[in-house]
């Protein structure tokens, strides 16, 4: 009916079609808790504790994998959007934010010791290091989708 629209109007890439003006639309929709359309992923906004990208690139490719794998989740795993996830940066705010997520990790900041705690449900589950924390931490996420959701 009257009022049941949203439209969102972006400048498009030359070339580009109009889907990204949808995928913002469902992200406004989503952030004002109206509906819910994927998992949420809370990210470290970053400050003088975090040095390295690295939770920028993490952050980057689990909204990635998650965005790709919906499809197929939506259909095997029925309440899978409402699933949170953090990635932090530093030890600072990170645990307190992962904490609160269904599935969160801490990653090390400046000067922090090279380790990674990731919590599931609130309560740690396992903490991570060295060069394939990104898709350890995809494992874990895959895991709980199945378990929790499957």
């Amino acid at each position: 009916g009257i009022g049941d629209t949203i439209r969102v109007s972006l400048t498009p890439e030359p070339g580009g079609d109009r889907t990204e003006e949808v995928r913002v639309a469902r992200q406004i929709l989503q952030s004002l808790k109206i509906r819910t359309f994927e998992p949420q992923v809370t990210a470290c906004p970053g400050c003088g504790r975090t040095t390295s990208s690295l939770f920028q690139e993490m952050a980057q490719d689990i909204e990635t994998h998650i965005r790709e794998k919906m499809p197929l989740w939506s259909e095997q795993f029925p309440g899978v959007e409402n699933l949170t996830v953090a990635v932090m940066g530093c030890i600072v705010n990170g645990p307190g934010e992962s904490k609160h997520a269904d599935l969160g990790i801490s990653l090390p900041g400046t000067a922090e010791d090279p380790r990674a705690p990731v919590y599931v449900d609130g309560v740690h589950h396992s903490t991570l290091q060295g060069e394939g924390m990104v898709d350890e931490f995809k494992g874990i996420l895959e895991d709980y989708i199945q378990a929790r959701y499957g």
